[in-house]
């Protein structure tokens, strides 16, 4: 799996922005576009979708795609995600909680967007139940949350499958140390 590590202030800052987060999420999961069908598919004007995606390709986040052509004019711009994930790690971390923000904002989306299509009939009764959120408490030291992590995305990464029956799956890992105020 290619992903890019961002742990540079000014890359975490252009991905501190929840459209270019989306943007990015759009054409990883959807796949590529034009500024257009991404305005379409997030519910925003192609001018602004347009800015960003010059901003995400500047900085390496997408690129063009001209194997899908220019259209029946020539004027249609496509777009695809360089990487199938993002990392953070390194930058400040002012810039991380800002990241982190936007991310939750984008991910709420997701779980309402899964939430609305439910109530559409548009998931089986297995999805739906196969799906859903949890937390859990525990006692563990900064190595044993690494390693925690470390077993967590293993798993994921085991879950994977292209068999028949397969759909794309948000998996949100969040970790964080806590103490009684």
């Amino acid at each position: 799996m290619s992903e890019m590590v961002v742990s540079d202030s000014v890359l975490m800052r252009v991905m501190a922005h929840p459209l270019r987060m989306r943007i990015v999420g759009s054409l990883r999961v959807d796949g590529p576009a034009t500024s257009a069908i991404l305005a379409r598919r997030l519910g925003t004007d192609s001018g602004q979708t347009s800015h960003h995606l010059r901003l995400l390709a500047r900085h390496g986040f997408v690129e063009d795609a001209p194997e899908l052509g220019r259209g029946a004019h020539g004027r249609e711009r496509w777009w695809k995600a360089v990487h199938e994930s993002t990392l953070l790690g390194g930058g400040s971390r002012e810039d991380e909680v800002a990241v982190e923000r936007a991310s939750r904002e984008v991910w709420g989306a997701w779980i309402e967007t899964f939430h609305a299509q439910v109530a559409q009939g548009r998931w089986s009764p297995a999805w739906q139940e196969a799906s859903g959120g949890s937390d859990q408490v525990i006692r563990t030291t900064p190595e044993g949350l690494e390693r925690l992590q470390e077993r967590i995305w293993q798993a994921v990464e085991e879950a994977r499958t292209n068999e028949p029956g397969a759909e794309q799956v948000l998996v949100i890992l969040q970790t964080y140390p806590h103490r009684a105020s």
